[in-house]
């Protein structure tokens, strides 16, 4: 026992000599003894935004949205179905890089018997430069369209009647065999549409047109584009905080894969754009920016941005914003501005109200586009069009449909036609495969008639005219099936060399069709309605086993071109326009904001000569001006009046 107590008396003496040794050393610290100095602490001011009080406490007030520029894709691609009008010579950089392509599926299926050469030498195969833009945050699987040119110095002379074989587009500009290969994003096919307005199988002076179009929605993103949230500041905390945010206002859908918001680190946030604004990037990029990092409280928050809408008209966009990300709460404080006497504060509380679905909205957004500044106007339009269904707004939408200005005619029909409102008829018309119809006729009353031609994205031809001079609430069912744009008798016209030609005796005699193809020679005779609408049909469609009616399997761009030619010579009473092209500007622009990261593929061909990188063309002056347009103004070009016949 005595043994045990020795010890532990020794153990006690023990930890009261180190914890005087501890102390000791403590203190000869403190008195600058030889032990090591404390380090240094750097003190990180916080980054602090020089942002308005009322977006103070937004994302966009202490993140960086990255990824919101359109991205320039593109890639070189082959061209078949041509009549003639293709083959030549080709660089041997741009050679081997075909020669390549062809070793795939596609090629050995189509093109037995023959070597890659000799077929890109066909003079009925092209060799094309591909483009598009895709816009930021795409998901997979997004279409959008495609533009087509020949090479510099080509000798192909039209890329009328052509088929775009599937194309990998890449990120950044065309590189030949040899120069650094990027990302693959997407792909793209589909029927070549051309400038309607020129004659099909002529040449002279209008064939660089032809060696120019475009796919309509024929791109389609492979690997989905994200955004990223980068903070001011690093902080877990206000990173969750974030990503609970974004959560909240944007839940995850049916078809999203996943949250919206997904944290990285203290600093970065991963950011995928729901499906529903699959179509709308550019909207959800501005209502991730303008949603509150504190979700409590909306009603405060809408109430106060409402005394600053009137108080601070120049901060009218970016308070609208912030009003529509706060979302439903938002919608009873509107209702006081909506009779603004100023236009900003005015527009800004109706954008709001339309987007987030207020009924009582309507009548002042329907003021605003009978009356309102022109910049308004087509917005005013498209936020009805937007709005969940409700019949003022169909009949406010069928009643602008007769405004006398023609953006605001075309911006109610559009807004109609996306609504499936009963009183756009709607006929598909030929067959690209896959279900999918070469393009569409809709016919829409209105009391001016118009032929209206879409050359982006679905390809459409919009006959205004029949009942539509009741309008609004007296406008029934029974006068939606009145009479549609019919073609005036008698009748003669002759076009493309006089290889299209319909003529009618008199007043009351039936239409006869001439038509011969220039490439086939094949000659087509055929007695059809004078309905506007039918005529078209007949033009596109293609007879089949499966469905053998009679027709001349004319392209998009073939049947606009023949009913310009129509409404020129007098055989159809009615204005024709068209919209502006904006695709040559969005690639331009596309092209300056994307960074490509260059990832060089290994290769055991050397290529004599230098790489050759295809920039995308620059844009002309009307085209900068179409591009530059609010995202979904209509840019509608009116190409001619009414034409009436000598009697």
């Amino acid at each position: 026992m005595s043994g045990a107590r020795t010890r532990g008396v020794r153990r006690v003496e023990t930890c009261l000599i180190v914890a005087l040794c501890g102390l000791g050393g403590a203190a000869l610290t403190l008195l600058g003894g030889c032990s090591d100095a404390p380090k240094e602490v750097t003190k990180v001011d916080p980054v602090i935004r020089d942002v308005p009080a009322p977006l103070r406490g937004t994302i966009g007030a202490e993140a960086t949205i990255r990824g919101v520029q359109q991205q320039l894709v593109s890639g070189l691609g082959i061209v078949v179905g041509l009549n003639g009008t293709g083959g030549g010579e080709l660089p041997a950089q741009v050679q081997a890089t075909m020669e390549r392509e062809l070793g795939r599926q596609q090629f050995t299926k189509a093109t037995e018997g023959i070597t890659p050469k000799q077929f890109l030498r066909d003079p009925n195969v092209a060799v094309v430069i591909v483009e598009a833009a895709v816009a930021p945050g795409s998901p997979k699987g997004q279409n959008f369209d495609v533009r087509v040119r020949t090479l510099p110095g080509s000798a192909v002379t039209s890329l009328e009647g052509g088929q775009l074989w599937t194309t990998e587009l890449r990120l950044g500009p065309v590189t030949s065999f040899g120069g650094a290969k990027t990302r693959i994003l997407a792909e793209a096919r589909g029927p070549i549409f051309i400038n309607p307005f020129a004659e099909p199988g002529k040449g002279g002076e209008d064939a660089v047109s032809r060696t120019v179009g475009r796919v309509l929605a024929g791109g389609k993103v492979v690997e989905p584009l994200h955004l990223e949230l980068v903070l001011d500041n690093s902080s877990h905390s206000r990173a969750r905080s974030i990503v609970g945010a974004v959560n909240s206002r944007f839940p995850e859908g049916p078809t999203d894969e996943g949250p919206i918001a997904k944290g990285r680190s203290p600093e970065s946030i991963a950011i995928t754009v729901p499906r529903a604004y699959a179509k709308r990037p550019n909207e959800f990029i501005e209502l991730l920016r303008c949603t509150r990092v504190d979700q409590a409280f909306p009603q405060e928050y809408a109430k106060r941005y409402v005394e600053e809408l009137k108080r601070s008209p120049a901060l009218a966009q970016d308070i609208s914003w912030c009003l529509m990300a706060l979302g439903k709460p938002a919608v009873p404080f509107l209702q006081d501005v909506y009779e603004h006497p100023e236009a900003l504060p005015r527009m800004a509380a109706l954008r709001a109200g339309g987007k987030l679905g207020d009924v009582r909205a309507v009548p002042h957004l329907k003021e605003m586009a009978l009356r309102g500044p022109g910049l308004f106007r087509v917005e005013a339009i498209t936020l009805l069009g937007e709005m969940p269904g409700h019949p003022t707004i169909d009949l406010a939408l069928r009643e602008l449909v007769n405004a006398p200005e023609l953006d605001v005619r075309v911006g109610a029909y559009e807004a109609l036609s996306r609504r499936g409102d009963v009183v756009v008829d709607r006929i598909p018309v030929g067959d690209i495969g896959a279900g999918r119809p070469a393009f569409l006729v809709e016919t829409v009353p209105a009391s001016e008639p118009m032929i209206y031609v879409t050359q982006q994205g679905e390809p459409r031809i919009v006959l205004f005219g029949g009942d539509g001079g009741l309008g609004g609430a007296e406008m029934s069912l029974a006068s939606m099936g009145g009479a549609r744009l019919q073609l005036e008798r008698p009748l003669l016209v002759s076009a493309w060399s006089d290889r299209l030609m319909l003529t009618s005796e008199g007043s009351d005699a039936p239409v006869r069709v001439f038509y011969r193809d220039f490439r086939t020679q094949k000659v087509t005779q055929q007695t059809v309605k004078e309905d506007v609408a039918k005529l078209i049909e007949f033009m596109g469609h293609k007879p089949t086993p499966e469905d053998p009616r009679p027709g001349l399997g004319l392209a998009y761009s073939e049947v606009v071109g023949a009913l310009y030619e129509i409404h020129r010579q007098g055989g159809v009473n009615a204005a024709f326009a068209t919209e502006v092209d904006r695709l040559k500007a969005q690639l331009y622009k596309a092209a300056e904001e994307t960074l490509a990261e260059e990832r060089p593929e290994s290769s055991d061909v050397s290529i004599d000569g230098p790489i050759i990188i295809f920039k995308p063309e620059e844009p002309g002056a009307e085209e900068k001006e179409a591009e530059g347009q609010p995202e979904g103004a209509s840019m509608v070009v009116p190409l001619a009046p009414k034409v009436q016949k000598a009697k």
